[in-house]
């Protein structure tokens, strides 16, 4: 399946893989209706119930048949309300100020509306923020070992900002205006890009074509030209997954929490991007782990994590951290493969594959040298060791990074209009014949028919 839209051929590749990454997360590697539990208010000092959605009504907590009273639990309940004190403005207005949040596990026990709306919450959310599967890289509650329904949530030590550097927004001003303002400007970035690489044939067919490059680009050195390149896509695959998900959360805040409230929530947010500061204090590891979003890493290190609860690994080994980072780098491989194969154009679908394939041997690498330098030159200043880190994932990068930039411009997606109206052009920077309008009817969805009822349907 692709599509004559660069983006819809590419992203049906991606979307077929991670349906696949995905499900294998919740019914092989996991068992969400035993261990899983998410986030849901119900109203304070008061025996209630709660629906899947995270309503409330008046009766008794027993989604599984279990509550706890007394003292003990009164007093949790004091630190169960948000971390920030500020709920949202959705929750507010609902009148859920005097509440408490509590766990629910699946309520196996409901009916089927329920049972459904608490697994698609699980299966929506991406970094499952508000759940006890929460990825680490992000801010979140206290969470216990053993969770019943009912026990109340801590936000007692819940930071603002994480080790790994993601933040929360404390007022909702600052949550609108932080994702509106990074949405205009990342605007621009996207028009700058798109305007600059449709000027390159490297950005149009990829490098298989033995098409010169514009002037202004010829007199590089070949070195340089690689540079300037690999660092012109990095930018525009930056600014449009920044992009889309400021919108993405925009959306979750103001609309999907209708039927989910909890995500009217503040403290359920964070940053996309990790800061700069994690490539320096941990390097390639750090661009990685922390600074590149964590998106998908719940699903990619769960095959390792099953092996680890089954056994077969041991928690922490040497072992189990080079297992973890090989399979979570190849199923990464193997999800932008995908996208290359569904692309519309001629490409080489192993490529992306072998850039993410050496990533864990440059992080072992990396890791190796500052090893030997420890050795070699003991109390070396933090300064130098930061040096070393952004120069060495810089010249990593550098050296790797063309599999993965030469695999998505073959497939056409620089040809995309990331943007409807273009500042650049309507300056007169693009072709001479460009407009400033950039979505042409073709981008948007039509209906096809078809001879054959079951081959009509919506184009993309």
């Amino acid at each position: 399946m692709s599509s004559y839209n660069v983006a819809t051929g590419y992203a049906a590749g991606l979307m077929g893989i991670w349906g696949i990454l995905a499900n294998l997360n919740l019914l092989v590697w996991t068992n969400p209706q035993a261990d899983y539990a998410r986030i849901i208010r119900v109203p304070k000092d008061k025996e209630t119930t709660t629906p899947s959605n995270g309503s409330v009504k008046n009766d008794t907590l027993d989604t599984n048949g279990i509550h706890e009273n007394g003292l003990r639990q009164r007093k949790s309940y004091a630190n169960a309300n948000a971390p920030s004190g500020d709920i949202g403005t959705r929750a507010k207005h609902q009148g859920l100020g005097d509440t408490v949040c509590v766990w629910q596990r699946f309520p196996e026990n409901g009916t089927f509306g329920e049972r459904l709306n608490w697994t698609l919450d699980l299966a929506t959310n991406f970094r499952e923020v508000g759940w006890n599967c929460c990825i680490t890289s992000v801010p979140r509650p206290e969470i216990p070992t053993n969770i019943r329904d009912g026990d109340p949530v801590s936000f007692k030590d819940m930071p603002v900002v994480s080790k790994s550097g993601y933040y929360r927004n404390l007022t909702e001003r600052e949550f609108v205006w932080t994702r509106l303002r990074n949405v205009f400007l990342l605007t621009f970035v996207l028009d700058f890009c798109s305007v600059t690489m449709v000027k390159d044939p490297y950005c149009t067919h990829g490098p298989d074509r033995d098409l010169p490059p514009p002037l202004f680009l010829q007199q590089l050195p070949p070195w340089l030209l690689q540079a300037y390149r690999e660092f012109l896509c990095l930018i525009g695959i930056y600014a449009a997954i920044d992009a889309i998900f400021n919108l993405h959360d925009l959306f979750q805040y103001y609309v999907f929490s209708y039927v989910y409230p909890m995500r009217g929530e503040l403290w359920q947010y964070t940053n996309i991007f990790g800061p700069v500061s994690q490539i320096l204090d941990r390097g390639i590891a750090g661009w990685w782990g922390a600074f590149w979003h964590q998106t998908f890493r719940l699903q990619f290190i769960s095959p390792a994590k099953f092996l680890v609860d089954k056994g077969y690994l041991q928690k922490g080994s040497l072992a189990t951290q080079v297992v973890t980072m090989y399979v979570s780098f190849i199923q990464s491989g193997l999800l932008h493969g995908a996208g290359s194969i569904s692309s519309m154009p001629e490409t080489k679908p192993w490529r992306a594959p072998v850039f993410f394939f050496l990533q864990p041997l440059g992080i072992i690498i990396q890791l190796l040298l500052l090893h030997l330098m420890d050795k070699a030159f003991p109390n070396t200043p933090r300064g130098v060791r930061q040096v070393f880190n952004a120069v060495s994932t810089a010249g990593w990068l550098y050296y790797t990074a063309f599999f993965f930039t030469d695999d998505i411009s073959s497939s056409g997606i620089w040809l995309l209009e990331p943007v409807p109206i273009s500042p650049l052009r309507w300056l007169g920077f693009g072709h001479p014949d460009d407009h400033w309008w950039r979505w042409e009817r073709y981008l948007f969805p039509i209906w096809h028919s078809d001879k054959y009822w079951w081959k009509s349907g919506i184009q993309i």
